[in-house]
């Protein structure tokens, strides 16, 4: 957040307050300033204002040494930590000012909590965040943005890519109509499409659902597939295989080894 000016500030107050926007009259409110942040930070993000009456007038307050050591250990409540944006701003008629949290939208950190509590922000009102969906931010946590598989995948080019899958993949898209008949047949625009390449670097998804050279940087893209006499894998072995296959491939494989070896 770019600094704000205390007519910006006004501008914000005369709106009124919304699911991004609180105002609290004083620190003394810190406690439920904190909850609202834990709320926004869950949520769209969104600005706690300090100094500001419920109606939205800017009267301010003092902000000394301790003020700004208890607006420290409010932040410090927060787990894991939060990225709270502190501002104080002067108000023109002499020796008080207001105070500026805003915390952005979308936090890859969600769910956060305050105080060990996690909150949610609907409309006006901060609430506690039922289970049920703190389990599933926090599902949602650990499959985040910056997951290996959309890492770029270094050295690894269009070339090095199965491009009649890529089509094929293409063509089942429009058949069941996820995408229009009109989609470009270049492979590089197909993969922009499916987030599949970012400002031109290839992800790492790109390369295990299309790949076409794996060793030595994917051995996750293994496949073993192995035909035993009896019921138990400790049996004598019939026939078995291995391969280094792109995740279509894999299936394709896995379903001709089946078709071979089950006497069905």
């Amino acid at each position: 957040m770019s600094a704000l000016g205390v007519e910006e500030v006004r501008v914000i107050a005369a709106r009124g307050e919304s699911k991004t926007v609180e105002f609290k009259s004083s620190t003394a409110q810190l406690p439920r300033a904190g909850e609202t942040l834990c709320g926004m930070l869950n949520g769209d993000g969104g600005i706690v204002l300090i100094g500001v009456s419920p109606t939205g007038k800017l009267h301010g307050q003092d902000v000394s040494d301790s003020t700004q050591q208890e607006l420290a250990r409010m932040l410090d409540r927060f787990q894991p930590t939060a990225p709270v944006e502190l501002q104080i701003a002067g108000l023109p008629d002499g020796g008080r000012s207001l105070i500026l949290l805003e915390v952005p939208s979308g936090a890859d950190g969600a769910p956060y909590t305050y105080d060990g509590r996690a909150w949610q922000r609907i409309g006006t009102t901060t609430s506690r965040m039922p289970q049920d969906e703190y389990e599933r931010l926090l599902m949602q946590r650990q499959h985040a943005r910056r997951r290996w598989e959309n890492q770029p995948a270094v050295g690894v080019t269009l070339e090095d890519l199965d491009h009649e899958e890529i089509l094929r993949t293409r063509d089942d898209a429009i058949r069941f109509r996820r995408i229009s008949a009109g989609t470009s047949l270049d492979v590089g625009d197909i993969l922009d499409r499916l987030g599949l390449r970012h400002n031109g670097e290839l992800t790492q998804a790109a390369q295990v659902l299309y790949g076409l050279r794996f060793l030595p940087d994917y051995p996750q893209v293994r496949v073993k597939m192995g035909r035993f006499r009896g019921t138990k894998i400790t049996g004598d072995i019939l026939d078995n295989k291995q391969e280094f296959l792109h995740a279509f491939a894999v299936v394709r494989e896995a379903m001709a080894f089946l078709d071979r070896t089950l006497p069905l």
